[in-house]
């Protein structure tokens, strides 16, 4: 008997990685990675991008950011374009693109990469999946603060809701040695990274859910005139349920003045206290890991890297302690002189800022938000390696998108008017017309009637 098992076992486990191992070769099924069990922020910008790519929209610019940089560029734009948005479609910095152009002249075209709770290994990902849509910025601003690389409520990278995403569409595998602090962690990363049925095995339960809904929509419908729970009625009913997703119009901003903005403010201490509790130096060496990667993708891309340290208070500083603050600051400059980089900046000037150019003691509001972005454009237009490369990426996307308004011509349609135009000549039938058209769709005809 006990033979008879192991032999079965032993069958069962052959079986498993025969499979495995001719599935990782043959891959009959082509699953969509942009499939996800809720749509968090991360899956909405990717779609926003998705659908830009799919329009031919080009970026010459990226920015990257936790909520600072968010909060500054969707609050000044919704004053600068005087409208309410919706932030699951709305991944432009229109004010800032505006203040580009008056500065270095051609066009700009930003796209806001940034994320609530984004650290180092999510931006990371986050570049690189953008990359890899075919996508690629000329400049990338990437706005940092302390809580990016000592958030006490991070464990681990892998953990973030934009990891989980992003992951699906890049490898991780030049990046795993940041990824984990156990070995249990990168053993599954392992078997993930190597069986198919393990690397798949979200798609499987995806379509596996998708094919079970369809039968009980068959079997057991819901009668008339019921209908299924909406977003809204769900997140009412169990508002922690997919704590991570979103949906239109569920997070928006709105034009603000002044009295409206300085109403606004909240006093966010107790969320801090509890953020900047307990700094980990393995947290803390882990996200300049990432840091560094971002850096070195950079380089290789031949993309202009701006580090800018993001505006805040006084007061969240005393919660971190001013030597903590210190010691974040003089990390970031000896990066950056390891990196050999010269665009990194500290863009937390205290005498341009004060509490009404913030929402809490770290969120800039759209006054603040216009502060930042016009202080960034001087900063940016001062140094002489970003002036060049902006003044650069600004005539080439204008360039461009000059070609791409320019009336094509269709060859086909030009050439059976002219025929009937010159008529059949004597002896010789219809002339046989040669048009040079030119690719970029510019007016010019030439060759002879023969």
């Amino acid at each position: 008997m006990k033979r008879r098992h192991l032999s079965a076992f032993t069958t069962a486990v052959t079986a498993f990685f025969a499979i495995n191992v001719s599935l990782s070769f043959f891959a009959p099924i082509k699953f969509d990675p942009f499939k996800f069990p809720y749509r968090g922020w991360a899956w909405w910008t990717f779609d926003g991008l998705k659908k830009a790519s799919d329009q031919r929209q080009e970026h010459n610019i990226a920015l990257l950011g936790s909520s600072l940089m968010v909060s500054a560029v969707t609050c000044c734009d919704a004053n600068y374009l005087k409208k309410g948005l919706d932030l699951t479609d709305h991944h432009g910095a229109e004010y800032f693109d505006n203040a580009l152009q008056k500065k270095f002249g051609g066009s700009f075209k930003t796209y806001n990469l940034a994320a609530p709770g984004q650290m180092p290994s999510d931006a990371y990902l986050t570049l690189e999946a953008m990359l890899a849509t075919a996508n690629r910025p000329d400049v990338v601003i990437y706005g940092v603060a302390p809580r990016d690389f000592i958030d006490s409520s991070l464990s681990n990278p892998t953990d973030t809701e934009p990891f989980r995403f992003l992951s699906r569409l890049v490898s991780t595998d030049d990046c795993a040695g940041g990824l984990f602090r156990d070995p249990l962690g990168k053993l599954q990363w392992f078997i993930d990274r190597n069986l198919y049925l393990a690397h798949h095995s979200l798609d499987l339960q995806l379509a596996d859910s998708e094919a079970l809904s369809k039968l009980l929509d068959k079997v057991a419908a819901v009668p008339y005139p019921a209908k299924p729970y909406t977003y809204w009625e769900r997140t009412n009913l169990l508002p922690r349920y997919k704590a991570g997703e979103i949906h239109p119009n569920a997070i928006s901003t709105h034009p603000a003045t002044r009295e409206e903005a300085r109403a606004q403010f909240r006093d966010n201490t107790a969320e801090y206290i509890e953020r900047y509790n307990k700094p980990d130096e393995r947290t803390y060496k882990t996200q300049f890991y990432f840091l560094r990667k971002l850096a070195q993708l950079c380089r290789k891309e031949r993309i202009e890297l701006v580090i800018v340290n993001m505006p805040i208070t006084k007061q969240n500083i005393a919660i971190l302690k001013p030597e903590n603050y210190l010691n974040y600051i003089m990390a970031l400059r000896f990066f950056a002189q390891s990196q050999g980089m010269t665009a990194c900046w500290d863009l937390n000037n205290f005498d341009i800022y004060d509490q009404s150019d913030y929402h809490d003691f770290v969120h800039l509001n759209a006054f603040g938000g216009a502060k930042f972005f016009d202080y960034l454009t001087e900063r940016l237009s001062a140094e002489t390696e970003t002036r060049n490369a902006l003044t650069l990426a600004g005539m080439v996307l204008h360039q461009r998108q000059g070609f791409a308004t320019r009336p094509t011509i269709d060859a086909d349609k030009v050439q059976q008017d002219l025929t009937k135009l010159l008529g059949p000549i004597k002896g010789k039938g219809n002339p046989v017309l040669r048009l040079a058209i030119p690719a970029n769709g510019q007016n010019a005809a030439s060759g002879p009637l023969m």
